[in-house]
């Protein structure tokens, strides 16, 4: 039986991964299709925050405590 916090911490940080390479392609596909116009930083940042909340779930700063 898996320890429930590392499998919050493990599926934390798939997320995180996943933002980032998400980032990676986003950055230059703006910056080859609208170089003035950085509307990568929307995405970011709104995925930021849900990114942000699900870290305060995995460190059992916020959320049930099991």
């Amino acid at each position: 039986m898996s320890d429930p916090r590392a499998d919050k911490v493990r599926k934390f940080r798939l997320h995180a991964i996943l933002f980032l390479a998400v980032l990676v392609v986003m950055i230059p596909v703006n910056f080859i299709v609208s170089p003035g116009n950085p509307w990568w930083m929307y995405f970011g940042f709104a995925w930021a925050l849900p990114l942000f909340g699900h870290w305060l779930y995995a460190r059992e700063i916020v959320g049930a405590k099991r």
